[in-house]
């Protein structure tokens, strides 16, 4: 089977056409589709120790921001209580793994926007957070959520009240559909069609040797229709799917289960799971220890619809990364 370079293909994740990651330097933005923004930044690129600090900040008028700062050892080794130091700001006791509600958060990030950098040290080990892209990246928040000169803006306040602000839109309802129990015969049904999607859909057979035994597999949908996965790219430590919709008689119709990308190719599932109604698919960015991003998908009886979102954009040792929320729906 041919070896498929996995980094791309988190980029062929059927997230919608508008969600986008913007990078500022050494910071992140994502806004989901209630406009709920978040900005992450991390040590210098050339860096040593891994420290990211997480900004979330909810769309609509008087929403506050909050953080929650990751420090890790790249030996494993067990990191004491902090002290953290940025502008003229100095905290103690701070934990490796700390939130900051709003009440603190404001003081911090007022600290950080006349600073060039954020440290921290246990009493053994530094960590060095930069500050270089923040501003950048506090502008986007405002931008998307259009607080640019009210008096709440994180980068360009002004004189309009917070009633300005447009509010949060509502989170769509997105609920998975009740799944039937597979019946007798679904196993045998699988054969007859991969062999016709093969000849109706060879991009994923193509350049791939038999004796690889790529992975398949056939899921009940409901009375007339089975969700089939199959493996069409393999790399050292995950695997890249494409998911049909198919009759479960003869002649087998099928259509492709995810929408299309941008460049109108069908969209490509990392470590594909089906359960309880749910598809998913989780792309490492690099290595196991590695950022990546994943989605998934309610099937709502006729198709499958996007109900949640992340990606973690910054690959820098802070185990998985920090996953920025790109999409939400809720299921009541």
């Amino acid at each position: 089977m041919r070896h498929a370079a996995i980094a791309p293909l988190l980029l062929a994740l059927a997230l919608p056409a508008w969600a986008r990651v913007y990078t500022f330097k050494d910071w992140a933005v994502a806004c989901d589709n209630i406009r709920r923004c978040q900005a992450s930044g991390s040590q210098a690129e050339d860096g040593d120790n891994p420290v990211a600090l997480l900004l979330t900040r909810a769309a609509g008028p008087g929403a506050a921001v909050s953080g929650r700062l990751s420090v890790a050892d790249p030996d494993d080794g067990k990191i004491g209580a902090l002290t953290l130091r940025v502008g003229k700001l100095r905290w103690t006791g701070v934990a490796p793994d700390q939130s900051f509600p709003p009440a603190r958060a404001a003081p911090l990030l007022a600290a950080m926007r006349d600073a060039d950098a954020m440290e921290l040290d246990d009493g053994r080990r530094h960590w060095t957070l930069s500050l270089a892209g923040l501003k950048a990246a506090l502008l986007k928040i405002d931008d998307v959520q259009g607080r640019i000169g009210t008096r709440g803006a994180l980068a360009k306040p002004g004189d309009q009240p917070e009633s300005a602000v447009p509010p949060a839109p509502a989170a769509p309802r997105v609920a998975p559909a009740a799944i039937p129990a597979a019946r007798p015969g679904d196993k045998a049904l699988l054969p007859a069609i991969l062999q016709r999607l093969k000849t109706a859909d060879a991009t994923c057979w193509n350049e791939q040797a038999d004796a690889d035994h790529p992975d398949a597999a056939l899921y009940r949908l409901n009375a007339g229709q089975v969700l089939v996965l199959r493996e069409c790219g393999r790399a050292a430590y995950q695997s890249n799917y494409k998911a049909w919709i198919v009759d479960d008689k003869p002649p087998f119709r099928s259509r492709a289960a995810m929408p299309h990308d941008e460049d109108d190719k069908d969209a490509l599932l990392i470590g594909a799971a089906f359960e309880r109604g749910v598809l998913s698919s989780y792309a490492k960015g690099r290595g196991i220890g590695d950022c990546g991003g994943g989605a998934r998908w309610a099937w709502t009886g006729g198709d499958f619809q996007l109900m949640s979102a992340e990606v973690a954009p910054q690959c820098r040792g802070i185990p998985g990364g920090v996953p920025l929320r790109t999409w939400v729906s809720r299921q009541h």
